[in-house]
């Protein structure tokens, strides 16, 4: 006697390879080779529906089975590629603290750019509580994090209508923050460095 069971297994995976062939092309209708290779495994599996001689019912209830497995699969990578794009695209958008950070570092610079040589404020509540704020997240987040905030507000600063006197001021802030950059950063490298020595 014919193995039932083999024969319904070979069945539904011919049926399933034709559906992932019939997917493929569905995605790629320019593509040559998937239309030859969803008719060639189309074929493959009408032959193997011939030799089976099963009923129809009995044909449509495999199909079926294999449908929905498909399709399942199908919604399951459809879902984890939704999830993994929203993932995506929340670490690409920065945080509302570090959005929070560059607004008020970019308040700061502009500040800077537009007071007089001689003219000295005294530092209003609010300057006082953004700069607080501002020494809050350069604790937490650590300076390389804030040496990146800082240098995009610089370039986007530096898009904008500015005067010759206020390019020049910006010139010397960008250079204080590659100094500041250099003394923070380069004392880690080089503990580092010192600590791999003593290795």
């Amino acid at each position: 006697m014919p193995d039932t069971q083999g024969f319904e297994t070979e069945l539904a995976n011919k049926y399933a390879d034709f559906l992932s062939a019939k997917e493929k092309e569905m995605l790629n209708p320019d593509n040559a080779g998937y239309k030859w290779k969803r008719q060639k495994l189309e074929s493959l599996y009408q032959d193997t529906v011939l030799k089976s001689k099963y009923p129809k019912e009995k044909l449509k209830t495999i199909e079926d089975d294999v449908q929905k497995e498909h399709d399942d699969r199908v919604n399951q990578s459809e879902q984890f590629k939704q999830a993994y794009k929203q993932n995506v695209l929340e670490k690409l958008q920065p945080t509302k603290e570090e959005t929070h950070y560059k607004d008020a570092y970019k308040q700061q610079v502009l500040d800077s750019l537009d007071k007089q040589p001689d003219g000295k404020e005294e530092p209003s509540e609010d300057v006082q509580k953004r700069n607080q704020e501002m020494e809050a997240f350069e604790e937490k987040h650590g300076y390389e994090k804030v040496y990146e905030l800082k240098r995009e507000v610089l370039d986007d600063i530096k898009d904008m209508d500015l005067t010759p006197v206020q390019k020049e001021k910006l010139s010397q802030i960008e250079k204080d923050l590659e100094k500041e950059k250099e003394m923070k950063l380069g004392k880690k490298q080089n503990k580092t460095h010192e600590q791999e020595m003593d290795m």
